[in-house]
């Protein structure tokens, strides 16, 4: 069993100050961060703003990592909204998001809007607000997702589940791929929302999709540790063709992104899950989804 290490390696979900929440670490200081581990790529996510134009800064302040950013479809742009989507796309974002903490599977699962169990306020003591879900009353996708499909084609940018529930996330799925989107990722696909189960995982792959672990929920306590095995059991399913490592960093209670992520693919090989499947998600995979060489 060798040491894994971080050189060489992509990370599409890091929080990153200024945000509503408190984070760990600013832009610069976590590309830093990245790039002084040796990192190729990051994506900056925030559920309260665009990343695109921050990661365009940013890469100018560091050199020596490719950094990128996208839009997340939560109540501030809009929601499910089109309009949002192609500024976003035009100006360099490379992931659109569903909903994170607005939607309604998020709500569902923790009782708040705008926030979770254990932080951030409930953004419906304020004023009412209608929680985001993509389907209609019949189940079925509502209209607004077909042009932002359409878009997340035309700029081969990666489509997020995000925050969506397992079967949203599913019937989303498909969609994009009857539509031909060519990188649609599964989000944290054991965290609350989604919490998928290892088949609805298999249907995704089997769908063209990629599966994101991200490895600051398996380490952390909050909502609740994830099992390593739960990993390793998708892994044996599926193959480690269509899986992905990222860290879902920036809470100050997990550790840098680097390093979180270095502790869980470790902690994956331990539990019997190949390092070569471990680099293979770790690095090589990013190459299907980011334009980094």
């Amino acid at each position: 069993m060798g040491l894994i290490t971080m050189e060489g390696a992509c990370d599409l979900h890091i929080h990153t100050s200024p945000d509503i929440f408190e984070r760990i670490a600013d832009d610069v200081r976590t590309a830093e961060a990245c790039r002084d581990a040796g990192m190729k790529a990051i994506v900056f996510k925030c559920h309260a703003d665009t990343t695109m134009t921050r990661a365009w800064h940013t890469e100018r302040q560091v050199p020596g990592i490719r950094v990128f950013g996208g839009i997340v479809l939560n109540l501030n742009v809009g929601g499910i909204n089109p309009a949002a989507v192609d500024v976003a796309l035009k100006l360099g974002a490379v992931e659109v998001w569903m909903p994170s903490y607005h939607s309604l599977a998020h709500y569902k699962a923790t009782g708040k809007m705008g926030g979770y169990g254990h932080q951030g306020a409930d953004v419906t003591t304020n004023y009412p607000v209608k929680p985001i879900t993509i389907l209609d009353g019949k189940g079925e996708l509502i209209p607004e997702i077909w042009p932002i499909l359409e878009l997340v084609k035309q700029h081969d940018a990666i489509l997020g589940t995000s925050h969506l529930g397992s079967e949203e996330g599913l019937k989303l799925i498909r969609a994009a791929r009857e539509v031909g989107c060519r990188k649609v990722v599964l989000t944290h696909p054991f965290f609350a929302p989604p919490s998928c189960t290892i088949e609805q995982i298999k249907e995704a792959v089997e769908l063209g999709a990629f599966c994101e672990f991200c490895s600051g929920n398996a380490l952390s306590p909050i909502p609740a540790p994830i099992p390593l095995e739960l990993y390793k059991e998708a892994v044996d399913a599926c193959g480690s063709e269509n899986f992905i490592i990222s860290s879902d960093t920036g809470h100050p209670r997990k550790t840098m992104a680097p390093e979180t992520s270095r502790m869980f693919a470790q902690s994956l090989t331990y539990k019997g899950v190949k390092q070569a499947d471990v680099e293979r998600m770790l690095k090589d995979n990013y190459h299907k989804l980011l334009e980094i060489d």
